[in-house]
This record gives C-alpha cells, structure tokens and sequence, in this order.
C-alpha cells in the first residue's frame, strides 16, 4: 500500500493534469515540485494501474448523436451479466451500470435521432433475451459531466481520503 505522502504526490499531477492535460512532463514536474523522471514514472504507474486514463471527449451532440436517453433495465433472475455484457457491445451505448434498486443495469445511449432511440429500445433493446422490463429517460439537460467532477476536486482540493479504503467497487484494476 501506498503511503499517504506518495499518494498526494500522485493526486497533485493528477490534479494539474485535470487543469491542463496537454502539460509536457518538463512543465508538470516543476508545478508539483518533482523531477522530470519521477513524474514520467508515476504516470507509468498510475495509467498500467489503472488510476488514470488519457481520452478525447467529444460532445455527442457534435458528433451528430445529440439524443441522450438513459435506459433502466429490471433483468430476469441470472440474466444480469450477460445483459451488461450484450449492452457493453452496443455502438449507440457509451455506459452501463451493474446498480442497486428496482433495476438491475442502467445503460446510457446516444442516437441520431429520437426515432433512432425508440427504435434500438423497441427493436433491439427490448427483444434482448434476459429484459424483464425497461423504461427510457431522454435528457433535457446535462448540468454536469462525469470528467468535470475531476475538474472541481482539481481546484478545491476537495476529496475524501481513500488511503484505508480499498478499491471502488467495479474499478479499473491493471489491465483493464
């Protein structure tokens, strides 16, 4: 395990990261008061461990998929996994979520169109084997992104110490 000094040397580039992605190592050592090398090596580290990860983000909407529509599966009893792992394979399905409650998986889609949407929840989604019931929720509004948390903790600083904790439940592990 990690020590607590160690793992705030590591939150520190993640944080300046999360500012300025694009940072060359040079610039980003300096910020955070380490060596070139050493920085280099922590990246290594935290990307094989699965800790970070290096993307483009699109705007679905530029992209030409501006309907959003989150879909809330109840599975058959022993279907789940197999659900999550047919939805994962969708191109139109950017997440998919194991959760708690009266649904078993929620999966989140972008389509071309909203006939686009009822079609994949009518002729796709809802003839896969295992889908008890289903409902859809079109999104209005994003208020917020996943990625930009990341941005706000970056700034404040703000996030609980997950040093005694082990992993997030369904967290990247090496080689995922």
């Amino acid at each position: 395990m990690a020590s607590k000094s160690s793992v705030e040397k590591d939150r520190s580039i993640i944080r300046e990261l999360v500012q300025d992605p694009r940072q060359t190592n040079v610039a980003l050592a300096a910020k955070v008061g380490l060596s070139e090398g050493s920085v280099r090596r922590r990246l290594d580290r935290l990307i094989t461990e699965g800790q970070v990860q290096f993307a483009m983000i699109p705007s679905a909407a530029f992209m030409g998929r501006p309907v959003h529509t989150l879909f809330e599966i109840q599975s058959s009893p022993g279907a789940t996994e197999q659900l999550i792992d047919k939805l994962a394979g969708m191109p139109e399905i950017a997440y998919v979520y194991h959760v708690t409650g009266q649904f078993d998986i929620i999966a989140v889609g972008y389509f071309a169109s909203s006939n686009a949407m009822r079609r994949f929840w009518t002729e796709r989604l809802g003839h896969l084997d295992g889908v008890m019931e289903s409902r859809s929720v079109m999104v209005l509004r994003v208020a917020k992104r996943a990625h930009e948390w990341a941005r706000d903790i970056a700034v404040t600083g703000d996030e609980e110490s997950t040093l005694d904790a082990g992993p997030e439940p369904g967290a990247a592990g090496p080689g995922a």
